[in-house]
């Protein structure tokens, strides 16, 4: 074998590649800014990632829930009450349904939405309603349907005597999720066996009851994480006064702490009357705050409507304990609630409504994460729905929301609230929602309940990647 100049050369130049490599290595920044590309030696020499488009997907909550079998046996296992509507909208093609396996803790049977990919990632979005009377489960319920997640604060709940509050885990990956549940009450965080190292199987729900770990609780908060698979998590309670029932309702996840909090659609109808009766104490309005930091928040809660009506109330919140705002005196109508504080928190509220037959209904309503300018939505089937939008930004806004044909501009001024009526099981897109609140309101005979409008989820975009 010939071993001359050519093959020399060969070496070398391999050699020296090598040699420029380890450089670029060792000063990538300045390397690439350094050699610039042909057209533009200004501009770093890089290539441009495009992630692969993948399919989008949702979970929503399911149907009501009773601690029991059909017969009233098997008090440890969950069953289902009815099947509750869902109404899905998508910017891909079509929106696929599968429903999540149960547990030996039973099932609430939650719909997994998804919207396979295209040539992009596309956006999918849904909410869920229903109304049950069976026993003494009776009321309206409302949720959103929500992307899996790490974190989810659950504001809501009681295990006072008559109360009933479940926690549904629901796990749409293919992996194991382990689920710790931090629950908090009036008395600060609870320690109880079986809070931590909850495995829920891939594509599958788990049901927990509140009660299990905290029993004569009238207030409390629940922040559920996982790792290895992500979770949706929602709350449902039920409530029975005496003998009576005294409604249900599903708690969606809030926003995270954050020093402002934006609680939209809040249906006030006739709180007063709601009030009287036997155990009647938890049925008053209230705005439900936990401070999960060290330090005392000093909280203001401003109150707005949409005829441009308002107030504010002053209250002090303590660290590491549930504290309820009661809201007495305000007239019915749709509000929305401003929580500022000095310290991050939580927060979410609750109102009661007395029914046509002589019981009461409750509703839990969200915080919520502001909106990007383009939003989608579908609002479930129920009782006059009404859509609210909250202004926290300093200026004006003016949303356009179409629904095939149709076309509403809705303006909502800075620190304003504003609701429309609108469609329901019809996909809405709305534009102009960049840093907006959104919220769905229902109210009828039958009871009050409502639900956050999600942001669009955050799809993975073009990466540029330097040498």
């Amino acid at each position: 074998m010939s071993t001359g100049p050519a093959t020399v050369r060969r070496w070398l130049v391999r050699g020296t590649a090598t040699a420029v490599a380890v450089v670029v290595a060792a000063g990538a920044v300045t390397a690439a800014h350094a050699i610039g590309t042909g057209s533009d030696p200004d501009r770093p020499a890089g290539r441009t990632v495009t992630p692969v488009p993948a399919a989008a997907e949702r979970v929503c909550a399911g149907s009501a829930l009773r601690l029991s079998d059909d017969s009233g046996n098997d008090a440890t296992k969950a069953s289902t009450v009815g099947s509750a509507s869902v109404a899905t909208a998508t910017t891909g093609s079509t929106v696929e349904r599968s429903e999540l396996s149960g547990s030996t803790t039973g099932s609430s049977a939650p719909q997994l939405l998804t919207a396979p990919a295209g040539r992009t990632t596309p956006q999918v979005a849904g909410s869920s309603s229903q109304s049950v009377s069976s026993g003494d489960l009776v009321g309206t319920a409302a949720a959103s349907c929500d992307d899996p997640g790490q974190s989810t604060w659950l504001v809501g709940g009681s295990t006072e005597t008559g109360r009933t509050s479940l926690i549904t885990l629901s796990n749409p990956t293919d992996v194991n999720a382990t689920v710790d549940l931090a629950v908090y009450d009036g008395s600060g965080q609870v320690s109880a066996p079986g809070t931590t190292g909850i495995v829920v199987a891939p594509n599958t729900q788990k049901v927990v009851p509140l009660s299990g770990f905290v029993s004569d609780q009238g207030s409390t908060v629940v922040h559920v994480t996982s790792s290895g698979g992500q979770i949706v998590a929602h709350m449902q309670e039920s409530i029975v006064r005496t003998l009576t029932p005294g409604g249900f309702d599903i708690v969606s996840g809030g926003a995270a702490p954050a020093q402002r909090q934006v609680i939209p659609a809040v249906v006030l109808d006739q709180a007063q009357e709601a009030q009287s009766g036997d155990d009647a104490a938890d049925a008053g309005p209230i705005v439900r705050i936990f401070v999960p930091g060290t330090r005392t928040a000093r909280v203001t809660l401003g109150i707005t409507t949409a005829d441009g009506g308002g107030s504010t109330v002053n209250a002090t919140a303590e660290p590491g304990v549930v504290t309820d705002v009661a809201l007495d005196d305000f007239p019915d109508g749709r509000y929305s609630f401003t929580v500022t504080a000095t310290e991050p928190v939580v927060a979410g509220a609750r109102t009661t409504t007395p029914t046509e037959d002589g019981r009461t209904d409750l509703g839990w309503f969200a915080s919520a994460e502001p909106l990007t300018d383009r939003t989608i939505a579908a609002v479930a089937p129920g009782d006059a729905p009404q859509l609210s939008f909250v202004n926290p930004t300093r200026s004006d806004a003016r949303v356009t929301i179409r629904s095939g044909d149709a076309e509403q501009r809705v303006e909502v001024a800075s620190g304003s609230t504003a609701t429309v009526s609108v469609p329901v099981s019809q996909q809405l897109v709305m534009t102009g929602t960049e840093g907006l609140v959104a919220g769905v309101s229902y109210a009828g005979s039958a009871g009050i309940a409502g639900f956050p409008v999600r942001a669009a989820t955050e799809a993975s975009t073009p990466l540029r990647i330097y040498p």
